[in-house]
């Protein structure tokens, strides 16, 4: 009787276990299994794929209104909303022409509705392997460019505006590592990252209503639903600056427990010129590491995760000067004939040591047509930029808490969200030097978005409240500040699809409160070569966009058209005065009345019939910027570029051959620039890039960068007003490698 009895409960928990699982079926258009379909839980980040027969089967029930997207390279994807007693047969259609990086329709985003709202995406998965650099590779996204100076330092520009307008988050945290300033990066790398969502302009409500220029969202790998433990190894070298740069990651899942960790170390030397000098102290050194937990109990998601990233950056050329452009670029304090390898990666002043911690934690409840998550962020940013031996210039620490509660209600063609943002944030100077002041500031703010979506129509509407308190008490810079700054934005967007014609029309209206380093600043930025001083006038910065895109694809041609304008009222920018301190020109913050931002992007992608394995893509940029103030344009305007990709897929002709790339980047004169710039020349970059397959596990590439070695220096280059434009990076071979287990 006891073994009947034990053996009816062990068959009860296996009934319960085998009925609470959700299975389902991939297939194509011709009724056959497709294998290593990637299929994610998009709500929870779990990831599994389909066996060879096609199927997959998720370990838990799902509950209704749940997204579910499938994705496989060389099909369309596939999103859809679960429903309980839903069959799940999933038919995915092939595709030759892939618009992934220009709007996709069928696609899921953390940023809102991707078919209401203009949202570009750029993966990340394989970004190790395919560019020399995260930012790099999110430059191939139309409208983005960079400020940088080699590898060490980049930072993205969005449409011509960049630094506190253009605003980055990571896993749901706002990311606040004094983005004030050209000479401090994006403040992490790809270790772990599985793509990057970006909109262009202000109609990102949800995140955060001073994107005015526009919202990077980084997203971690999701988590992996296998019996195996997965993960890989990753090394690359660059010969360009010595530059090595080596990864690990492993992925573990047990149960309802998932569990991601990574680790990194990067360090490269001077970079070399195309007239084959170094340009001094462009070397930098990183080292991160990162893990994720997550445990998932029926309706319940718990994650967190953590984060670190160090690094040890060069400021190059630095002088002390009032007049950097007019400087000899043969000059020691610039240049150099030679590395000396036993001296090529020590730390040189001027530099920074920067310092980034995230903790984050989210929970996910889900209730049928109801999903409720809360998200808690800390994160902690220490710079020190050294300029002497035994002291610093300044010595920065950031903290900055963030709360967001958030609710989402679906109702059949009805998505309603509400949430709010409650972050308080301080910076503290450890040190005596100091170029800005101690501060704090609160931030509180509420939102709703509401979206109806039909089969080929829909729209949405967005409004968030802002209250911000900034306060500054600080006796060394004889600051004595409080202010009070309240705002609204505001988006609307309208989608129609008619005939694979796809027709998607944005307006955003947003806000920006003046920053600390804007108000405050009094002394010598050594990153900039300047001494600036900030404005305690300053006021709320007011903008609006309005954004069409247009896109059609079929079976061999796609097609993107993007016209775009926005109007900045109150634009905070910084000039120069006529007076110097210490021998640096002094530069002054002030607020332009009203500056215009217009232009066109474009995207062709054409795959002849003939050659199924060709794929041609050509992208337009054009942007005008026009400050109403005076003649003068504004600073850090990108050229205008026309970007030529041709890709070769090679798994047919050679099973060692995955593809070969050849890309082409023009940019044209740039004469619009600000009072303190000077115009650039227009250039043509080649760049040649061979994947390869050594086995299943173990692939490569080999890239040759700047092919012609060609002298230039790109508009928004940071070093480009230092002796007439040092140039970037030339000819450069790379290679790349990654083992996956």
């Amino acid at each position: 009787m006891k073994k009947i009895f034990l053996l009816s409960i062990v068959f009860v928990c296996f009934a319960i276990d085998v009925l609470s699982q959700t299975t389902g079926l991939v297939v194509n258009e011709d009724n056959q299994p497709l294998e290593t379909v990637n299929v994610l839980l998009a709500d929870e980040n779990i990831l599994l794929t389909t066996d060879q027969n096609g199927e997959f089967q998720f370990k838990s029930n799902l509950t209704n209104n749940v997204y579910i997207t499938f994705h496989k390279q060389g099909f369309a994807s596939k999103v859809i909303e679960y429903q309980k007693n839903q069959e799940l047969k999933i038919v995915l259609k092939k595709l030759h022409v892939t618009l992934d990086e220009v709007g996709v329709v069928e696609s899921y985003s953390d940023l809102g509705n991707s078919k209401l709202v203009s949202i570009d995406k750029k993966s990340l998965e394989d970004n190790f392997l395919n560019a020399n650099s995260m930012a790099e590779n999110i430059t191939q996204i139309n409208g983005v460019d960079m400020i940088s100076s080699g590898l060490g330092i980049q930072k993205i520009v969005v449409r011509g505006l960049s630094g506190l307008r253009v605003v980055t988050y990571l896993n749901g945290m706002k990311i606040e590592n004094q983005q004030w300033a050209n000479d401090h990066g994006i403040g992490f790398s790809d270790l772990g990252l599985q793509e990057v969502e970006l909109i262009k302009g202000a109609s990102a409500l949800k995140y955060g209503g001073e994107a005015v220029g526009g919202l990077l969202y980084f997203k971690d790998s999701p988590f992996l639903s296998n019996k195996k433990i997965s993960g890989y190894l990753a090394t690359k070298f660059d010969n360009s600056n010595y530059h090595t740069n080596n990864q690990f990651g492993l992925k573990w899942n047990r149960k309802n427990f998932y569990f991601n960790i990574y680790a990194q170390y990067a360090v490269a030397s001077d970079y070399r010129l195309p007239s084959g000098k170094y340009l001094k102290n462009s070397r930098f050194e990183q080292n991160a590491i990162k893990f994720s937990l997550a445990h998932k109990f029926n309706r319940l998601q718990n994650i967190f995760r953590y984060q670190l990233h160090n690094e040890t950056v060069g400021i190059p050329a630095h002088l002390h000067t009032n007049d950097p452009y007019s400087a000899d670029i043969n000059s020691s304090s610039i240049t150099t004939e030679e590395l000396d390898f036993s001296e090529a990666y020590n730390v040189l002043r001027p530099n920074q040591f920067v310092k980034n911690q995230l903790f984050t934690y989210k929970t996910n409840y889900f209730i049928n047509n109801l999903k409720f998550s809360l998200h808690a962020g800390h994160f902690i940013n220490n710079l020190e930029e050294w300029e002497k031996t035994f002291f610093p210039a300044f010595d920065l620490t950031i903290t900055h808490t963030q709360i967001s509660p958030n609710l989402r209600y679906r109702h059949n063609d009805l998505t309603v969200t509400v949430g709010s943002q409650i972050s308080d944030f301080e910076n503290k100077n450890n040190y005596s030097e100091r170029l800005v002041p101690d501060a704090t500031s609160v931030n509180i703010a509420a939102f709703s978005l509401v979206d109806y979506e039909m089969e080929n129509v829909g729209y949405n509407l967005g409004i968030r409240y802002d209250y911000k308190n900034i306060k500054s008490n600080d006796n060394l810079l004889e600051t004595n500040y409080y202010n009070e700054f309240s705002y609204s934005s505001y988006s609307a967007g309208l989608y129609y699809n008619y005939n694979d014609n796809v027709f998607r029309f944005t307006y955003s209206g947003a806000f920006r409160s003046p920053h600390f380093s804007e108000l405050f600043s009094d002394g010598v930025h050594h990153g900039t070569n300047r001494y600036e001083i900030g404005n305690t006038n300053l006021d709320i910065e007011y903008s609006d966009q309005f954004d069409f895109k247009y896109q059609w694809s079929n079976q061999h041609f796609g097609l993107v058209v993007n016209p775009f304008i926005q109007y900045i009222n109150d634009f905070i920018t910084i000039e120069p005065n006529n007076y110097d301190i210490s021998g640096y020109q002094v530069y002054n913050y002030k607020q332009y009345d009203k500056v215009e931002l217009k232009g066109v992007e474009m995207n062709l992608h054409y795959h002849p019939h003939s050659l199924h394995n060709l794929h041609l893509e050509q992208s337009y940029s054009f942007l005008q910027t026009e400050n109403k103030d005076d003649e003068n344009g504004l600073a850090l305007t990108p050229a205008n570029s026309i970007r030529t990709k041709a890709l070769l897929n090679l798994d047919d002709y050679n099973k060692y051959l995955d593809y070969f790339l050849f890309h082409h980047l023009y940019k044209f004169k740039q004469d619009s620039h600000a009072l303190y710039e000077y115009p650039t020349d227009s250039y043509n970059v080649f760049n040649l890039r061979l994947g390869v397959k050594l086995n299943n596990k173990l692939k490569g590439t080999f890239a040759v960068m700047n092919l012609l070695n060609k002298e230039y220096s790109p508009h928004t280059s940071r070093v480009r007003n230092v002796a007439g434009g040092i140039p970037n990076p030339g000819r450069t071979f790379n290679i790349s490698l990654k083992y996956d287990f």
